[in-house]
């Protein structure tokens, strides 16, 4: 499906939006940590909603759907460091619990004791990652598609995660190379044009990105995170395009054995980028899951169960 209109009219800049600063955890020796400023979009009232990009993305991901969200919540796209319009941070290790610890501080800036949380992919792993670290700041939470470093991911992912020639690769990181890693990851192609292709390109196009996106692949540990899930009791609700090439839906075996409650949608004509390719389907069951406090009716609709997504 194309882009709506109110997609169409989402700018993706460091000029729209708001930033914060935001202390970065201490590492090493060091005394103090660094202080990164974190670019993010903010609309709508209502019940908090953290919506969480994945390594190597901006919160660009988002277009389809943060306008109609923004009707029924306090919606909150981030940038993480060194991703999109935030800051390329000097000492940051791209961790999974460093990353928790500065959505942790990011709330706490903006006043959320509690949020609603979204998170796609690796991003969505982060999101794991908090609500094992900081359980009571989470609320309801939906993963699209969540995992690390797959085999099916192409061989220029798994290059960038390879010490000896992480440097080299990530200097090969063109828009060619955006384009096709995004015609793998939506079920038609003709998704991908040259302004989508642009708008994920710009944030990552400079050295200093493509770094924290090598760092980021390097130091994503899956195990770590699956380890601390063990205990948590919390509700998630895990969704997956069937059409997935990088995160296949079988991966949701791995997720049945380490999500005391977890609970799972898959849904059909969709790839990997869900929230890109399937926005109105995602909107369905978010509403569904979240019902707002206050809904604008003219897009909600609830439905007492989610099932699997059916012709």
């Amino acid at each position: 499906m194309g882009e709506s209109l109110r997609s169409q009219l989402f700018i993706n800049s460091e000029k729209v939006g708001d930033f914060v600063d935001v202390a970065l955890p201490v590492s090493g020796d060091e005394e103090e940590g660094e202080t990164a400023r974190i670019h993010y979009l903010e609309a709508g009232v209502g019940e908090p909603l953290l919506l969480i990009h994945s390594i190597g993305q901006s919160l660009y991901t988002w277009r389809n759907v943060f306008a109609d969200l923004s009707d029924n919540y306090r919606v909150i796209a981030i940038d993480l460091p060194g991703h999109g319009y935030s800051s390329r941070p000097d000492t940051f290790t791209y961790t999974a619990d460093d990353v928790a610890f500065v959505l942790h501080a990011f709330l706490e800036a903006l006043n959320v004791k509690s949020a609603h949380i979204i998170g796609f992919s690796m991003g969505a792993v982060y999101m794991l990652r908090f609500l094992s670290l900081y359980p009571k700041r989470v609320a309801n939470c939906i993963a699209i598609s969540p995992g690390g470093v797959t085999e099916q991911m192409p061989k220029l992912i798994h290059n960038m995660q390879k010490p000896m020639i992480a440097t080299f690769a990530r200097n090969l990181y063109t828009a060619g190379n955006v384009r096709s890693l995004l015609e793998e990851c939506v079920t038609d192609p003709a998704l991908i044009d040259d302004h989508v292709v642009k708008q994920y390109y710009e944030p990552v196009s400079d050295g200093l990105a493509r770094e924290a996106l090598m760092y980021a692949l390097r130091n994503f540990d899956m195990e770590t995170v699956a380890e601390g899930l063990l205990p948590v009791e919390h509700e998630v609700l895990i969704l997956w395009g069937k059409n997935d090439r990088w995160h296949p839906p079988s991966g949701s075996v791995y997720f049945q054995s380490i999500l005391r409650a977890g609970r799972y949608y898959l849904v059909r004509n969709a790839g990997h980028l869900l929230q890109e390719e399937a926005p109105t389907k995602l909107l369905e069951i978010v509403y569904s899951y979240i019902p707002p406090a206050v809904p604008s009716y003219d897009v909600y609709r609830y439905t007492q169960h989610l099932a699997e997504d059916e012709e």
